[in-house]
């Protein structure tokens, strides 16, 4: 058991209503399932399994690695370099001949740099991969197959109640993927502007060359209006177009 962690909190960050950590008879936490997460806890620990702390073992969740899904919902600052780090460190150290070897990309590149063949081709498999079917269907609030988390019991030495938990908003099934195409739309827009400079650029330095002009370029390039506004544009210039009328008949 981690010194100085709020365990009540972390349960309280992690897990849907009703969740709670699997504990020992002392009242040590153990892990926690996955029926007791929140749909985001599942994504990042779908994530984090498969690119931090790698794990086979997927049905529940260990103490040290729930400290991460905290730290990572908590907006808290994380060496993801020393995490990475201490894991290989541990695979090397703990791990047995049967279990399967946590970042082999990076292992395999950090023995070519040292001048290791590693011409062999690799024995790891390709994990599944984390798509929208995958947090679609394997990181709902009610998966197949597994049951939601019955009522805990009280427990007698706690000597305080928690304090009130606020209601927890599921995340959409799709948010990961909006928030991809929201990058990527600001990205595409940032590649825009900056052919709009360059565009402003070149003309100014070269006058004498022929370079289209921006109401050209912008004719030749032209960037996606959002339907909504294009409609509200429109329909503001039917309603001038009336009023100009309207101002015709009474003269």
């Amino acid at each position: 058991m981690l010194k100085g962690v709020d365990y009540e909190d972390v349960e309280r960050t992690l897990c849907v209503p009703g969740g709670y950590f699997q504990r020992n008879r002392s009242g040590a936490p153990i892990h926690l399932t996955r029926p007791h997460l929140t749909p985001l806890a599942k994504y990042w620990m779908a994530f984090s399994h498969a690119n931090i702390q790698p794990c086979s073992h997927v049905s529940n969740i260990t103490v040290h690695n729930t400290i991460l899904l905290y730290c990572i919902l908590r907006g808290l600052n994380i060496n993801i370099g020393q995490v990475i780090a201490d894991e290989i460190h541990r695979c090397v150290c703990g791990a047995t001949s049967k279990a399967p070897l946590g970042h082999p990309s990076l292992i395999t590149y950090l023995c070519e740099a040292a001048d290791i063949d590693v011409s062999r081709p690799p024995l790891e498999r390709p994990r599944q991969e984390l798509g929208v079917a995958y947090f679609t269907h394997d990181c709902a609030v009610d998966e197949p197959g597994y049951p939601k988390p019955p009522p805990q019991q009280p427990r007698a030495q706690r000597r305080a109640l928690p304090p009130t938990q606020e209601p927890v908003h599921e995340a959409a099934p799709f948010h990961m993927r909006d928030m991809y195409y929201s990058l990527l739309d600001a990205r595409m827009a940032a590649v825009y502007k900056g052919e709009q400079a360059l565009l402003r650029t070149l003309t100014s330095t070269f006058p004498e060359r022929q370079f289209m002009s921006q109401d050209e370029f912008a004719a030749f390039v032209a960037w996606p209006v959002d339907l909504a506004q294009e409609g509200d544009r429109a329909e503001a210039s039917a309603m001038d177009e009336d009023a100009e009328d309207e101002d015709s008949n009474e003269e």
